[in-house]
């Protein structure tokens, strides 16, 4: 297995070579699903390639953002240069730049980013038919559903993170970031608003719910740790084992990266290796808000860190006393040195985070402590006999880590130097490398007959040696031929130089790719980029309703709607659409009844697409990779909801030219983007309701309320719950059939007193999200449009404030026009 270590910087890059990455990815300054690392341009790209080349490790670089209909021209040039760069493979996440460079650049390797939210056999065969060379699924897989997904798919490379920071929504799917503070994670700056602090309010009670002492943070993952588990991954026929980081410190990738290697390492030899427990000790003294299995192993450590989101640190000790000047005894557990950093956690309130500047044991001043020791320290603030001690930065660990940074010695490649020795002629050496790369090279002076010391052994052995430089390090040198000889040290160090030089270029030359010429590649291009404007029939749009069951499928449809889309997961209630509940539904005239599959659906998920829904429906809305191919193997009429992130012009096409009837475009596009779309009469825009902001594997409610280690006791049956944020926005929170979570936008899309904009797009339909409404929420909110729309098409001029007006009596919240005029960042 591929170990693939993350790298936000230079520093980090060579910190995971050197601690025994085989491969590294790292985002460019643009286009990259961090876009507050460090990151590298192009020079750094290139440098970084050859870096690792040299050494037989790979580099992937993310283009792994949604791209913008103005983006395509840049981003196609920037991969073309990633390519002709050296760069093993791109990250991509977007449908649509996935199809463009299939189509302009079809020898660049493409790996499909958990961003594309692939979490089934479905799903990795249709990536794998677009030319996909691997998947990084998603992080909520099971250890069997990997077995289900590799057992069920071809020869494409799967990919897992095993280390890191989770995040709670499935990647790809999150608009929490986007919709509340208009930074999109799937545009590459997400803010991270699940690190946050959230109360939990009950619906019935009206009121906060007591945690007892539980935290805030209910949103917020503890640290993924499969370090255990690398034996059972292998067994699932995982390609590549990815950590993740790109934001955090250079030591941090060091540290992670040597212990996972360390492990493969002794997996290798003895399959039925355990790693000691001191080794994932030190991983927690890198960083971690706990360790949990994540979903590998579900139910056998807790999920989420709700005490705090950020490093925790180790358990070193607790407070013994304080006296009136602060002077604090410590008894510590472990080892504690001058330069570490300790947290200590009260009871109430934020303790004190420092630096051990000075401590003393035993009434003496010491650099360091050894476990058992009580030590003393001088804090600012109080802190009380009992309250526990965690150390949050470990100096020696750290130091050890930039040693191997700075030394650049384990990634050095030995090469063997033979040298003849022959009077009068040029001294020749040959260097031989690890591969059996050979190379040959002489001096420009000859070997003479030495008048005072002779040329020995050691002496050339250490001209030979210097080779701080390059990649390689002197692993053998023989001396072939007898006899007191003299030759220039300066000519033996630029052979020595010239040798290294010739060498380097040999290996690389062996990973070189095949360029792309520019101008096949521009011709390509420009042939698949689109116009930049259209024409465009006006006409009504359809008024198309989204809701999770029977009942208000029904009062959706006596209020006018055309098209009613229902879920299938059972969000809310809790019960899955009957066979007697679809059959009256599809008989209500000539409306058409379109069941959304589940946009999550896990090889070990039960199957809510029976064989009566097969049979009787004209077609479903999906809302991931898979469930595209799903449908598409059925022959059944599919159109994309918009969870696949239809964000360009590129992506519609694409999914058109695979056989769908249309897309719900993605709603964190303005109005000035939707301009530049084409064959808009395939598109669906959202107009009203409460949107998704995120899915989660995870039930919160369970997490946080429950007392029987982790088994569900149904409190989502028993109550309506909504989370606030510290502005007091509420988000209101549900589960579905299976026991996924959601969580909803504070405030309610409302577009109108801006319909005849929308209308002036000329859409091929209109939305109205209505999953959590009230019956009569729905039949009003309908009858709302249904009326504006008819008076719009009309030529009439409705007074569209009115009908908002009437809107707000029913709604449950305040309105928002999400990113109709802002956009995203």
């Amino acid at each position: 297995m591929e170990l693939l270590a993350p790298a936000g910087g230079r520093d980090a890059f060579v910190a995971a070579i050197e601690n025994g990455a085989d491969a590294v990815y790292v985002g460019g300054t643009s286009f990259s699903a961090r876009q507050s690392a460090e990151n590298f341009d192009n020079e750094q790209i290139k440098s970084a390639v050859e870096y690792a080349h040299l050494r037989d490790r790979k580099v992937y670089v993310t283009v792994n953002t949604l791209i913008d209909n103005n983006e395509f021209g840049e981003v196609l040039d920037y991969i073309f240069k990633l390519h002709n760069n050296g760069v093993d493979a791109i990250i991509v996440q977007d449908l649509g730049l996935m199809d463009a460079v299939r189509k302009t650049m079809p020898v660049v390797r493409v790996h499909a980013s958990t961003q594309m939210t692939v979490h089934n056999s479905e799903g990795v065969n249709f990536l794998r038919e677009q030319g996909i060379k691997r998947i990084v699924l998603a992080r909520e897989l099971s250890h069997n559903d990997l077995l289900t997904i590799r057992g069920e798919t071809g020869d494409v490379e799967l990919e897992i993170f095993v280390h890191g920071a989770l995040c709670y929504c499935y990647s790809g799917q999150c608009l929490f970031s986007s919709i509340v503070g208009g930074r999109s994670g799937n545009r590459g700056r997400c803010a991270q608003p699940c690190r946050l602090g959230y109360d939990l309010y009950s619906g019935k009670k009206a009121a906060r719910m007591d945690l007892e002492g539980r935290g805030r943070h209910l949103l917020s993952p503890a640290d993924l740790c499969l370090l255990d588990y690398l034996g059972e991954i292998k067994e699932a026929g995982i390609s590549s084992l990815k950590i993740e980081g790109r934001m955090k410190r250079p030591e941090y990738v060091a540290i992670v990266t040597r212990i996972y290697r360390e492990v493969l390492d002794e997996l290798q030899a003895n399959p039925n290796y355990k790693p000691p427990a001191e080794r994932k000790n030190d991983l927690l003294k890198i960083f971690n808000r706990n360790f949990t299995t994540g979903y590998f192993s579900p139910g056998l450590t807790p999920l989420l860190s709700t005490q705090r989101p950020n490093n925790r640190g180790v358990y070193i000790g607790r407070v013994v006393e304080q006296d009136r000047d602060f002077n604090t005894r410590i008894k510590i557990n472990d080892q504690v040195i001058v330069g570490d950093g300790l947290d200590i956690w009260v009871k109430k309130g934020k303790g004190p985070a420092f630096v051990v500047r000075e401590m003393f044991v035993k009434g003496q001043k010491a650099a360091e402590a050894d476990q058992g020791d009580i030590i003393s320290i001088k804090l600012d603030s109080r802190v009380f006999p009992g309250d526990r001690v965690f150390k949050t930065h470990d100096e020696k660990v750290l130091s050890q880590a930039m040693e191997s940074i700075r030394s650049e010695a384990r990634s050095r490649i030995p090469v063997n130097i033979d040298a003849y020795l022959e009077l009068g002629r040029p001294m020749r050496l040959v260097f031989t490398d690890k591969d059996e790369n050979e190379v040959t090279v002489s001096t420009v002076s000859t070997a003479q007959k030495a008048i005072n010391r002779a040329l020995d052994l050691p002496t050339l052995k250490e001209k030979l040696d210097r080779m701080g430089n390059t990649p390689f390090v002197l692993k053998n040198l023989v001396v072939h031929g007898a006899g007191e000889f003299i030759v220039p040290f300066s000519d033996i160090n630029e052979a020595r130089r010239r040798g290294t030089d010739i060498l380097m270029q040999k290996r690389l030359a062996q990973r070189q790719k095949v360029k792309i010429a520019w101008d096949d590649f521009a011709n390509h291009k420009n042939a698949y980029l689109l116009p930049s404007s259209s024409q465009r029939t006006r006409k009504l749009p359809l008024l198309n309703v989204a809701v999770s069951n029977y009942i208000q499928a029904l009062q959706a449809l006596k209020a006018g709607a055309d098209r009613i889309y229902i879920g299938l997961e059972g969000l809310g209630t809790h019960r899955r659409l009957t066979e007697n509940e679809l059959e009256q539904l599809l008989a209500f005239g000539n409306r058409q009844i379109i069941p959304i599959i589940p946009r999550i659906r896990k090889p070990s998920d039960t199957d809510p697409t029976t064989k009566l829904v097969i049979e009787k429906i004209s077609g479903v809305m999906v809302g991931n990779p898979g469930a595209i191919k799903w449908a598409l193997d059925k022959g059944i009429s599919v159109m994309a909801d918009y969870t696949v992130n239809v964000f360009n012009q590129y992506t519609l096409n694409f999914l058109l030219n695979q056989g769908l009837v249309g897309a719900c475009l993605s709603p964190e596009l303005n109005f000035k983007q939707l301009q530049g779309f084409t064959n808009f009469d395939k598109v669906e825009l959202m107009v009203h309701g409460e949107l998704t902001l995120m899915v989660s594997q995870y039930c919160m409610l369970s997490g946080v309320l429950g007392n029987n280690g982790g088994k569900c006791e149904g409190f989502c049956r028993q109550d309506d719950y909504k989370i606030r944020d510290d502005l007091g926005y509420e988000f209101p929170v549900e589960t579905d059939t299976d026991c996924r979570f959601y969580v909803f936008n504070s405030r309610t899309l409302c577009m109108m007193d801006d319909l005849d904009k929308i209308i002036a797009l000329c859409p091929g339909s209109i939305r109205i999200e209505a999953r959590r409404s009230s019956e009569q929420e729905i039949f009003t909110v309908v009858k709302l449009y249904r009326e504006a729309l008819n008076k719009l098409s009309n030529e009439e001029e409705p007074d569209l404030n009115w009908y908002k007006e009437e809107l707000a009596r029913v709604s449950g919240s305040s309105f928002t026009k999400c990113h109709y005029y802002r956009g995203v960042l």
